[in-house]
């Protein structure tokens, strides 16, 4: 792997509008069923390429996705509470390993005229990560790094009932530490 971050449109192939290569039969499949749905639709301009539209919302990057869902765990939400108490104490906390289940459901909402068109287009991601040996580095109730670690990745992009992607890749190793900026933080806060 390179320095590059990971995201979900590089993990699960999606294709590059730009590669020669051609692209998977389920994305070449989905590409069809988009494309006979959408027919229908009368445009007042050109139609878009909602295709690379689709692609774009799985540039959501790996580390992103784990903040969030490590957000949600007891010991973490107790480190980060503490750490409020004492913002100038730096906490490291060792997730050891363990196992992250999320279901996520990106969707692109066509409007026209500013009206949205009754459909959207959706699509439910199913994420399992295994994390061996990464630690957060924690201050002033926030998560302010990801030292390195690896992990297993399995997961699945669906379509209504049609399976655009699957991958099952690991063990990933995640390169350096990762530094969260504030502002991120800020537009995400803990529940």
């Amino acid at each position: 792997m390179n320095n590059s971050p990971l995201n979900l449109r590089t993990l699960f192939s999606f294709p590059d509008p730009a590669a020669t290569t051609p692209p998977s039969n389920q994305w070449q499949e989905f590409q069809s069923r988009l494309g006979r749905e959408i027919k229908t639709i009368k445009w007042p301009a050109a139609m878009p390429d909602l295709t690379s539209k689709v692609a774009e919302l799985f540039n959501v990057e790996l580390p992103d996705l784990l903040v969030s869902s490590w957000k949600k765990a007891g010991e973490l939400r107790e480190a980060l509470e503490e750490s409020r108490k004492s913002p100038e104490e730096v906490i490291v906390l060792d997730l050891a390993e363990h196992e992250i289940t999320n279901e996520y459901h990106p969707n692109i909402e066509i409007r026209i005229a500013e009206l949205p068109l009754p459909k959207k287009i959706e699509f439910k991601v199913q994420i399992v990560t295994a994390l061996k040996g990464i630690n957060l580095k924690i201050q002033a109730g926030t998560i302010t790094e990801i030292q390195a670690g690896s992990c297993d990745f399995e997961g699945k992009i669906k379509y209504e009932d049609l399976t655009i992607a699957e991958k099952k890749v690991g063990p990933l190793k995640l390169l350096g530490v990762s530094t969260i900026t504030k502002q991120k933080q800020e537009s995400d806060p803990v529940k």
